[in-house]
């Protein structure tokens, strides 16, 4: 709607996660090159985390890109699976037949370690890419922990990259999983941008969505949508957006600060939780505001119930 206005080709801060728009400035290079140094050096397991919407994914379908060709990867998203089911899962995205009627663990370990050990011989790695990995559960992080040894010729072919938000960490951090951490070689956390980062972010996206020109936004809008999203690039997306929008329909060549303030009023219910405890508990999303709304609704009524009730008490004692 606002593309042509703005002299673009496409939607710039659209939130599917494409290669094309990867911002890395000197935080995130760090980890992107490392994620990218752990499978290529074979370091076993890499482990990145990140907060919702710092670019995780994205991070992934990147990394998937620019692996080279004798890199045979599989990419497992939203892996709330058992052990059985994720082997059975990363097989089929390593185009190894499983059959079609139901085995057992056992069978996909032995299918799974006899394809690492072709690899081998073959001189391939194998990089089993998980995002959300913290809905693993601990059974199922060992299990496939295993396959990770270094001492095995398959733990010299597998790579294995989980990616998830801090609660995977925690996990991590568990006694019953303190073998697993052990091997842990790559770990890192992908940060937010900091003000002038999210202003470039900005211009990146921009430019790379095919503008040809920058200062669409000003740099107050551009600092108030980014201490508003406090660095996160999805929350920067959706405000952006909005705010174009908005920009689009005022017939304004560029985003103000009262523009981008029209947006993030409008978008108020994903201020992220940093604003004191009632608001770091409801701020995540539509849902926690509704509830915020009828707990306000509930006490309103409740304090009019009491004002009736006290009214009512005076009226019949006259």
């Amino acid at each position: 709607m606002y593309r042509e206005f703005y002299g673009l080709a496409e939607d710039p801060f659209a939130l599917e996660p494409d290669p094309r728009f990867l911002y890395l400035p000197p935080a995130h290079f760090h980890v992107y090159s490392s994620m990218m140094a752990g499978i290529n050096e074979k370091k076993g397991l890499i482990v990145v985390t990140g907060e919702v919407g710092t670019g995780k994914t994205l991070f992934i379908h990147a990394l998937l890109k620019d692996l080279g060709g004798g890199v045979k990867t599989a990419f497992v998203f939203h892996p709330g699976l058992s052990l059985k089911d994720l082997l059975k899962e990363i097989l089929l995205q390593l185009d190894v037949p499983v059959g079609e009627k139901e085995q057992s663990l056992a069978f996909f370990v032995s299918t799974f370690r006899e394809y690492l050990n072709q690899r081998l011989a073959r001189h391939e790695i194998v990089a089993v890419v998980i995002d959300e990995a913290q809905n693993l559960d601990e059974e199922t992080l060992k299990g496939l922990g295993r396959f990770c040894d270094a001492d095995t010729p398959a733990g010299s072919v597998l790579q294995v990259l989980l990616v998830g938000h801090p609660e995977l960490d925690a996990k991590l951090g568990s006694e019953h999983l303190r073998p697993l951490k052990q091997r842990i070689e790559v770990h890192c956390r992908i940060p937010t941008l900091d003000r002038q980062e999210g202003r470039a972010y900005m211009e990146h996206r921009l430019k790379v969505a095919g503008q040809r020109f920058s200062g669409t936004f000003t740099p107050d809008a551009a600092v108030r949508i980014r201490e508003f999203a406090h660095g996160v690039p999805r929350v920067i997306n959706l405000v952006c957006d909005r705010a174009l929008r908005i920009g689009f329909h005022r017939r304004s060549p560029v985003v103000d600060a009262k523009i981008a303030g029209l947006a993030i009023k409008e978008l108020d219910y994903l201020r992220p939780a940093s604003a004191g405890p009632l608001r770091r508990i409801l701020s995540p999303g539509r849902t926690a505001l509704r509830i915020y709304r009828i707990i306000m609704l509930l006490l309103s009524l409740a304090l009019f119930v009491f004002s009736m009730r006290k009214l009512l008490a005076v009226l019949l004692h006259r």
